[in-house]
């Protein structure tokens, strides 16, 4: 489990250090700092993997190092967890032409495996993609494009009892995504398949395809997926074990997209389920329904308060963020509101409310 991540001269962030729980929520006005933070994550989990940090759409190195930094100024990214251990991404620009990647090969037994859908995910799809690479599927994919290949190889997978949907048909993971469905729209009738020979999976609801029925399921299939499969146990044994030693993170970016403000609430409610069951959550979201859905969960003892923290960011100046957390105590409530923590509502209210 993540404690901290520390960010030096990257972005809007000088220098912080952010706490973190097994439920952690970000929120904050546009362009606040929210997302670079993901992106920090993203970086260090793929330089573990392929050595290289980069993630194309954000540029050069260079690009995301802090504007006021030294010019040698190194970006550091560290991840620190429960048992002291720590995984740092260096970036050195003493050769601002080739930067220098500190080595974390050795480090990547402390990551958990992290399954990230991106607030950039796939809406509605006549079919998607089968995942081809070698070995299982451990993620649905960063726009949720592997979703149904994942749903399809995990679908017989025991989901944890934190999550079971009470009207579910069954413990299974195919069970309770359509359980989990039902309750973002009443009612509906998903199916899915996959075709091996042609590498492509697809799916209906209510027997039409996904472009006839709007946004919202098709947007919010990859999240609860996600949240299902990264709690459930794993049929396939070396991945199972995998998966236990290390753990599992989800990372969210606005979850409650085209969802109505009940759905966004019972998605913040199954975000706090899966935080519950040992999946360790980071949420990027503009919603207090969702925010809400997590307040319920903890007041009515789905989550424990001190498992959770919420951070908002702000823009202190043009070139840095900075961070506020108010405490989630056990009865649902904060401690705290900061300025333009999701009170537009209250402000909209007031001025409705003037004669």
């Amino acid at each position: 489990m993540l404690n901290q991540i520390h960010l030096s001269n990257f972005k809007s962030f000088s220098d912080i250090t952010i706490p973190l729980s097994p439920m952690t929520l970000f929120a904050g006005l546009n362009n606040s700092g929210k997302s670079s933070v993901i992106q920090a994550f993203r970086m260090l989990w793929k330089c573990s993997d392929t050595g290289d940090p980069s993630l194309g759409n954000l540029g050069a190195l260079k690009e995301i190092k802090n504007i006021k930094a030294a010019r040698s100024a190194s970006i550091k990214i560290a991840c620190f967890f429960q048992k002291k251990d720590k995984v740092e991404l260096e970036i050195d620009f003493a050769y601002p032409d080739k930067p220098r990647i500190s080595p974390i090969a050795n480090q990547t037994d402390f990551l958990p495996l992290m399954s990230y859908v991106s607030a950039d995910r796939w809406g509605p799809r006549v079919y998607l993609p089968i995942y081809t690479a070698m070995g299982d599927v451990t993620h649905v994919g960063e726009y949720g494009e592997y979703v149904l290949d994942f749903l399809s190889r995990h679908e017989m997978d025991i989901v944890a009892p934190e999550l079971r949907h009470p009207d579910a048909e069954g413990d299974i993971l195919e069970y309770n995504v359509r359980a989990w469905l039902e309750e973002i729209s009443p009612n509906v009738k998903f199916e899915h398949a996959t075709d091996p020979k042609r590498d492509t999976a697809y799916a209906t609801i209510d027997g039409f395809r996904p472009p006839n029925t709007g946004f919202g399921l098709s947007y919010t299939l990859p999240v609860i997926v996600s949240l299902l499969g990264m709690s459930a146990e794993w049929k396939d044994e070396t991945e199972e074990k995998l998966k236990s030693e290390r753990g599992t993170l989800v990372m969210l970016e606005n979850p409650e997209a085209h969802l109505h403000p009940q759905a966004q609430t019972a998605m913040g409610r199954m975000i706090a389920c899966a935080a519950a069951a040992g999946v360790q959550v980071i949420v990027e979201t503009h919603s207090d329904h969702l925010m809400d859905g997590i307040r319920i969960a903890a007041k009515y003892g789905l989550l424990d308060a001190e498992k959770t923290v919420f951070h908002y960011f702000t823009m202190k100046n043009e070139y840095e963020s900075t961070i506020t957390s108010p405490k989630l105590h056990p009865n649902g409530k904060l401690d705290y509101w900061p300025e333009g923590f999701f009170d537009q509502t209250l402000k909209n209210r007031a001025k409705l409310a003037r004669r």
